[in-house]
């Protein structure tokens, strides 16, 4: 009898709740997450029988259109009733790539969805079993590209695998994320990586409400997204919003990541002029911020993105993009970068994780290096001999005249990095000798050497370990030439579970390894997330061994492991000390401002590349022997 009465008591409880909580109940509502800011509802997502709640374009900042392009993002505010996030985030505004239509290696990197001011939101996934860690994405993309509600970027997987809340992030590109008119003007340079400072803040806060601890957050990032994760550690209001990262062929000190604040101005001034929004009535352009920002305003986003692309075409050196952070600002960094690299003031108490691929210069090649011999036919085989990219003597030779720029315009330096990159290759025949010398070459430059640079650096300042990788393993998917290798970018799909996810993109006979490595890959990342060593067998970093976990097959098919020394080593000091012979410091600004001197206020100025020191570059020539 009085069980009778005990239930009859919960019956008469349970229909006077509220009808939210009655939902929550009955009605599956484990889909509604209340908080502070409002109730968000998502969708659900099933992995291999197990269901994740995904929560997908979630706002974090306000719109940033009218008065707000081109300003710093303002958090969100909050909103009446249940807010629907159930699609990807809307991609921010970039020019799509076009140049192999229908081809997957290129069509994989182009977003699914409209592209938008209104960008500035969240995807989240969260598993029914997990202990409340957190790991945020950042897409890269050459701040000038990317998207996080890419397939590759589906966290799904991962969550369920790592027991993890997976959080990709959005921030602003290209001029719309990084035009910069001063600090202290509205546009002050900065507002992408600020976007993303914001994101952090919004996950500190709002986390929990999805049963997320804000204490155990791992940043991670590819490419451009390693470069900005490596940029929160010199900047003091993302101090407070991780504990770990993990940078993955990137770093802010890579010299397409940051410019000067007179470069960036004057590619800023370049823009206006392009878009008939400087005041011609007064003499100095500058003179009148105000008016080139209102007109700028009052264009179309598609206008801007167009001659924003005029802008970078006009650079003619490989591998710059004309709309990057700004290395000196008063909003992020809060000083000049380079001073606080210089005097070690960043954040040291956490760990990192970082590595590079193994053939990191080979995916840029059919893009800016065809006219060279590395084309790429998509309506062939890709390994149709037109694709292999055998190339001639005469245009290795071109191939790195295209970089002396770089490099003060030295012959000898030339003559110097041929020779030794010619001896690389494995193998005989000399066409391809001298395509992977290329290629090996613009790895080193633009991702390879930077990484240990950064790696040196950072282990011996932080406070906890520091862990590195050479990622060899060529995915079965990769749908470009075999020649091209471990490319750029292609780690990706093994971190998120694509050969759980989307086994038939993979050669079947392989299926067991892919999937198996893939889950390897994983749990390196989930481990070290949770504050371990990736693995007990993988050495801590210093800049006396270099020691660096080899990810290759062999981890999985041989269930063992092999420790690389000093990845590349010889070869980036052989670069590092061209750039000492011509003083690249000096020169790197001025070289920018030379490809402009007609179109920017500062026309008139004399921009003089320095004098290299004959015996320098013999002492170079010399190394390489």
């Amino acid at each position: 009898m009085s069980n009778l009465v005990e239930l009859t008591r919960v019956a008469i409880v349970l229909w006077f709740l509220p009808r939210s909580l009655s939902r929550n109940v009955h009605h599956g509502d484990h889909l509604a997450v209340r908080t502070s800011l409002g109730v968000l509802r998502g969708v659900e997502q099933t992995y291999n029988g197990r269901r994740i709640r995904a929560f997908l374009g979630v706002p974090y900042a306000k719109k940033p259109t009218g008065s707000r392009r081109f300003s710093l993002p303002e958090m969100v505010g909050p909103w009446e009733g249940e807010m629907l996030v159930q699609e990807p985030s809307n991609t921010c505004y970039y020019t799509i790539d076009t140049m192999f239509p229908q081809f997957p290696g290129a069509e994989m990197w182009n977003p699914p969805n409209e592209l938008s001011e209104d960008c500035l939101s969240l995807n989240i996934w969260v598993p029914e079993d997990h202990d409340g860690n957190v790991m945020v994405w950042i897409f890269g993309g050459g701040f000038v590209s990317g998207s996080p509600s890419l397939d590759l970027y589906d966290g799904r997987v991962l969550a369920v695998e790592q027991r993890s809340i997976i959080v990709n992030i959005n921030y602003r590109l290209g001029s719309f994320g990084f035009l910069y008119f001063g600090g202290q003007s509205l546009a002050p340079g900065n507002m992408g990586l600020m976007d993303q400072q914001l994101a952090f803040k919004w996950v500190h806060h709002h986390i929990g409400s999805f049963g997320g601890d804000r204490r155990k957050v791992t940043l991670f990032g590819e490419s451009a997204g390693g470069a900005s994760v490596t940029s929160h550690l010199f900047a003091p209001g993302s101090a407070d919003y991780f504990q770990r990262i993990i940078i993955n062929s990137g770093a802010i000190i890579n010299n397409w990541a940051t410019k000067s604040k007179d470069v960036m101005l004057d590619m800023s001034l370049i823009l206006a002029k392009r878009l008939n929004c400087t005041n011609q009535s007064i003499h100095r352009p500058l003179d009148d911020v105000q008016y080139i920002l209102d007109c700028m305003r009052g264009l179309t986003a598609h206008a801007i993105l167009r001659e924003g692309d005029m802008v970078a075409d006009a650079l003619s050196l490989p591998l710059t993009f004309p709309f990057v952070p700004v290395d000196d600002d008063e909003n992020f960094f809060k000083g000049s970068l380079i001073d606080k690299i210089k005097n070690r003031d960043f954040k040291k108490d956490l760990s990192v994780l970082l590595g590079t691929m193994k053939d990191e210069g080979t995916y840029w090649l059919p893009y800016y290096l065809s006219r060279f011999g590395f084309n790429f036919n998509h309506t062939l085989s890709s390994e149709d001999r037109h694709n292999q990219a055998l190339i001639s003597e005469s245009q290795y030779r071109d191939s790195f005249e295209a970089f002396l720029p770089y490099f003060g315009g030295s012959q000898l330096v030339r003559h110097a990095l041929m020779h030794a990159y010619e001896r690389l290759s494995e193998s005989e025949k000399k066409p391809e000798r001298l395509r992977d010398g290329v290629a090996r070459f613009v790895g080193d430059y633009f991702f390879t050497c930077s990484i240990i640079e950064f790696a040196d650096f950072i282990s011996d300042n932080v406070f906890d370990a520091v862990f590195m990788y050479y990622f060899t393993r060529r995915a079965t998917s990769n749908p470009w030439p075999k020649w091209m290798g471990a490319m750029h970018g292609y780690e990706i799909e093994y971190f998120f579970g694509l050969p759980k996810r989307l086994p038939h993109l993979y050669n079947q006979e392989q299926l067991r390894i892919e999937q198996s490595f893939s889950k390897k890959i994983m749990d390196y990342w989930g481990e070290f997330s949770r504050g371990n060593p990736p693995a007990s067998y993988w050495p801590k970093y210093n800049r006396i061994t270099r020691k660096a976990l080899v990810l290759s097959e062999e981890l999985v098919t041989e269930n063992s492991h092999h420790i690389n020394v000093d990845v590349h080593g010889k070869q980036c000091r052989l670069i590092k000390e061209a750039e000492q012979a011509v003083r690249k410091d000096f020169y790197t600004d001025d070289l920018y401002k030379a490809q402009f001197q007609e179109e920017t206020s500062k026309s008139g100025s004399n921009y003089n590349l320095p004098a290299i020191p004959l015996v320098v570059l013999l002492m170079i020539l010399q190394s390489t022997l």
